[in-house]
Protein backbone atom coordinates (compact mmCIF):
# COMPACT_ATOMS: atom_id res chain seq x y z
CA UNK A 1 0.00 0.00 0.00
CA UNK A 2 1.17 3.85 -1.12
CA UNK A 3 1.39 5.98 2.16
CA UNK A 4 0.48 9.59 1.25
CA UNK A 5 1.40 9.12 -2.32
CA UNK A 6 -1.43 11.74 -3.42
CA UNK A 7 0.76 14.34 -1.17
CA UNK A 8 3.52 13.31 -3.34
CA UNK A 9 4.20 16.97 -4.86
CA UNK A 10 5.47 15.40 -8.51
CA UNK A 11 4.11 16.35 -12.21
CA UNK A 12 1.40 13.17 -13.38
CA UNK A 13 4.89 12.09 -15.94
CA UNK A 14 6.77 11.49 -13.16
CA UNK A 15 4.69 9.99 -11.20
CA UNK A 16 3.17 7.82 -13.98
CA UNK A 17 7.67 6.47 -14.31
CA UNK A 18 7.67 5.68 -10.63
CA UNK A 19 4.08 3.41 -11.19
CA UNK A 20 6.00 1.52 -14.30
CA UNK A 21 9.45 1.35 -11.89
CA UNK A 22 7.52 -0.73 -9.13
CA UNK A 23 5.37 -2.55 -11.14
CA UNK A 24 8.05 -3.96 -12.65
CA UNK A 25 10.15 -4.13 -10.33
CA UNK A 26 7.77 -6.00 -8.61
CA UNK A 27 7.09 -8.37 -11.77
CA UNK A 28 10.74 -8.98 -11.33
CA UNK A 29 11.40 -10.04 -8.39
CA UNK A 30 7.96 -11.85 -8.21
CA UNK A 31 9.60 -14.39 -11.19
CA UNK A 32 12.42 -14.87 -9.48
CA UNK A 33 12.47 -18.84 -8.54
CA UNK A 34 13.82 -19.47 -4.84
CA UNK A 35 17.14 -21.53 -4.52
CA UNK A 36 15.80 -25.20 -3.03
CA UNK A 37 18.88 -25.11 -0.79
CA UNK A 38 16.52 -22.32 1.10
CA UNK A 39 13.30 -23.88 0.62
CA UNK A 40 12.86 -25.91 3.64
CA UNK A 41 9.61 -28.38 4.91
CA UNK A 42 7.89 -28.28 7.81
CA UNK A 43 4.97 -30.83 8.48
CA UNK A 44 4.15 -31.21 4.48
CA UNK A 45 4.37 -27.41 3.91
CA UNK A 46 7.27 -25.37 2.10
CA UNK A 47 8.78 -22.05 3.56
CA UNK A 48 11.65 -20.45 3.12
CA UNK A 49 14.24 -19.16 5.77
CA UNK A 50 14.01 -16.15 7.00
CA UNK A 51 17.64 -14.99 6.59
CA UNK A 52 17.77 -15.48 2.57
CA UNK A 53 14.62 -13.24 2.23
CA UNK A 54 15.85 -10.70 4.56
CA UNK A 55 18.92 -10.68 2.20
CA UNK A 56 16.75 -10.37 -0.60
CA UNK A 57 14.59 -7.54 1.03
CA UNK A 58 18.20 -5.55 2.11
CA UNK A 59 19.76 -5.89 -1.92
CA UNK A 60 16.32 -4.31 -3.19
CA UNK A 61 14.58 -2.78 -0.58
CA UNK A 62 17.37 -1.48 1.78
CA UNK A 63 15.67 1.34 3.56
CA UNK A 64 12.99 -0.35 5.23
CA UNK A 65 11.74 -1.04 8.99
CA UNK A 66 9.81 -3.62 10.84
CA UNK A 67 7.90 -2.41 13.87
CA UNK A 68 6.09 -4.82 16.13
CA UNK A 69 2.85 -3.26 16.84
CA UNK A 70 1.11 -5.73 19.39
CA UNK A 71 1.71 -9.12 20.84
CA UNK A 72 -0.62 -11.09 22.51
CA UNK A 73 -0.83 -14.15 24.13
CA UNK A 74 -3.87 -16.35 23.75
CA UNK A 75 -5.12 -18.11 26.93
CA UNK A 76 -1.73 -20.73 27.12
CA UNK A 77 -1.83 -21.92 23.91
CA UNK A 78 -0.69 -19.31 21.43
CA UNK A 79 1.24 -16.07 20.95
CA UNK A 80 0.32 -13.82 18.10
CA UNK A 81 1.99 -10.80 16.59
CA UNK A 82 1.11 -8.04 14.50
CA UNK A 83 3.71 -6.40 12.89
CA UNK A 84 4.07 -3.64 10.01
CA UNK A 85 6.83 -3.38 7.29
CA UNK A 86 7.55 -0.35 5.46
CA UNK A 87 9.91 0.10 2.67
CA UNK A 88 11.04 2.89 0.56
CA UNK A 89 9.72 1.44 -2.88
CA UNK A 90 11.35 3.59 -5.84
CA UNK A 91 11.22 6.70 -3.38
CA UNK A 92 7.54 6.32 -2.54
CA UNK A 93 6.81 4.71 1.65
CA UNK A 94 4.88 1.88 1.04
CA UNK A 95 4.13 -0.62 4.48
CA UNK A 96 2.07 -4.03 4.89
CA UNK A 97 0.67 -4.81 8.24
CA UNK A 98 0.87 -9.02 8.92
CA UNK A 99 -0.26 -10.95 11.70
CA UNK A 100 0.80 -14.19 12.52
CA UNK A 101 0.74 -16.67 15.39
CA UNK A 102 3.09 -20.11 16.85
CA UNK A 103 2.10 -22.30 19.19
CA UNK A 104 3.35 -22.12 22.93
CA UNK A 105 6.11 -24.93 23.30
CA UNK A 106 5.15 -27.39 26.68
CA UNK A 107 7.59 -29.71 28.05
CA UNK A 108 5.45 -33.49 27.92
CA UNK A 109 6.67 -34.25 31.61
CA UNK A 110 6.30 -30.95 33.65
CA UNK A 111 3.79 -28.87 31.69
CA UNK A 112 6.50 -25.69 31.99
CA UNK A 113 6.87 -23.19 28.97
CA UNK A 114 10.21 -24.44 27.04
CA UNK A 115 11.55 -21.30 26.12
CA UNK A 116 8.81 -18.35 25.72
CA UNK A 117 11.03 -15.83 24.33
CA UNK A 118 11.80 -18.22 21.26
CA UNK A 119 7.99 -18.77 20.97
CA UNK A 120 7.77 -15.14 20.85
CA UNK A 121 11.26 -14.68 18.37
CA UNK A 122 8.87 -17.67 15.87
CA UNK A 123 5.65 -15.21 15.68
CA UNK A 124 7.04 -12.44 14.99
CA UNK A 125 9.66 -14.15 12.26
CA UNK A 126 6.25 -15.63 10.76
CA UNK A 127 4.85 -12.05 10.47
CA UNK A 128 8.25 -10.24 9.18
CA UNK A 129 7.43 -13.56 6.31
CA UNK A 130 4.35 -12.74 5.51
CA UNK A 131 5.05 -9.07 5.28
CA UNK A 132 7.94 -9.62 3.20
CA UNK A 133 6.24 -12.03 0.38
CA UNK A 134 2.97 -10.09 0.07
CA UNK A 135 4.31 -6.01 0.13
CA UNK A 136 7.59 -7.02 -1.39
CA UNK A 137 6.74 -10.37 -3.57
CA UNK A 138 9.74 -12.06 -2.09
CA UNK A 139 9.08 -16.15 -2.76
CA UNK A 140 6.23 -15.77 -4.55
CA UNK A 141 6.80 -19.25 -6.34
CA UNK A 142 7.30 -21.05 -2.84
CA UNK A 143 3.80 -19.49 -1.27
CA UNK A 144 2.35 -19.79 -3.99
CA UNK A 145 1.48 -15.93 -5.02
CA UNK A 146 3.21 -15.77 -8.44
CA UNK A 147 0.78 -14.78 -10.88
CA UNK A 148 1.02 -15.99 -14.68
CA UNK A 149 1.36 -14.14 -17.32
CA UNK A 150 -1.06 -15.30 -20.22
CA UNK A 151 -1.33 -12.70 -22.22
CA UNK A 152 -0.91 -13.26 -25.68
CA UNK A 153 1.95 -11.48 -27.38
CA UNK A 154 1.32 -8.90 -30.17
CA UNK A 155 2.94 -11.83 -32.75
CA UNK A 156 -0.26 -14.38 -31.28
CA UNK A 157 -2.47 -11.88 -32.06
CA UNK A 158 -1.49 -11.07 -35.19
CA UNK A 159 -1.40 -14.88 -36.27
CA UNK A 160 -4.85 -15.42 -34.89
CA UNK A 161 -6.78 -12.04 -36.75
CA UNK A 162 -4.95 -13.53 -40.34
CA UNK A 163 -6.37 -16.78 -39.83
CA UNK A 164 -9.54 -15.15 -38.54
CA UNK A 165 -9.49 -13.14 -41.92
CA UNK A 166 -10.32 -16.76 -43.66
CA UNK A 167 -13.47 -17.55 -41.22
CA UNK A 168 -16.43 -16.77 -43.05
CA UNK A 169 -19.08 -17.53 -39.97
CA UNK A 170 -19.07 -14.07 -38.47
CA UNK A 171 -20.51 -15.91 -35.32
CA UNK A 172 -17.22 -18.08 -34.90
CA UNK A 173 -14.94 -14.85 -35.56
CA UNK A 174 -16.71 -12.30 -32.57
CA UNK A 175 -16.76 -15.29 -30.38
CA UNK A 176 -13.08 -15.71 -30.91
CA UNK A 177 -12.51 -11.66 -31.07
CA UNK A 178 -14.22 -11.77 -27.37
CA UNK A 179 -12.00 -14.68 -26.31
CA UNK A 180 -9.38 -12.57 -27.05
CA UNK A 181 -10.47 -9.42 -24.98
CA UNK A 182 -11.61 -11.74 -21.57
CA UNK A 183 -8.20 -13.57 -22.50
CA UNK A 184 -10.42 -17.01 -22.33
CA UNK A 185 -8.10 -17.25 -25.33
CA UNK A 186 -4.67 -16.71 -24.06
CA UNK A 187 -0.96 -18.15 -23.98
CA UNK A 188 -1.61 -21.72 -22.58
CA UNK A 189 -4.49 -22.48 -25.29
CA UNK A 190 -3.08 -20.42 -28.17
CA UNK A 191 -2.19 -23.37 -29.91
CA UNK A 192 -5.09 -25.31 -29.38
CA UNK A 193 -7.17 -22.37 -31.14
CA UNK A 194 -4.87 -22.06 -34.05
CA UNK A 195 -5.44 -25.62 -34.81
CA UNK A 196 -9.41 -25.76 -34.20
CA UNK A 197 -9.27 -22.31 -36.31
CA UNK A 198 -7.30 -23.76 -39.33
CA UNK A 199 -9.69 -26.98 -39.17
CA UNK A 200 -12.44 -24.83 -39.76
CA UNK A 201 -10.76 -23.29 -42.51
CA UNK A 202 -10.03 -26.65 -44.23
CA UNK A 203 -14.16 -27.54 -43.74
Amino acid sequence: MIDNYSELAMPIDLINEHEKNIIGKHEDLSNIDTPKFYVKDKNGMDYVEEGFMRSILNKHYPIWNWEIVKYEILGDKWIVVHGKLTIVDEGVPRYYDAIASHRIQRSKKTGDYVDIGNDMKSANSDAFKVALNRLCNIADDVYRKRVEDITLTETQIKEIENILSNVKDKTIVSKVTAGIGNMSINKNNFDGTIRKLKTLIKE
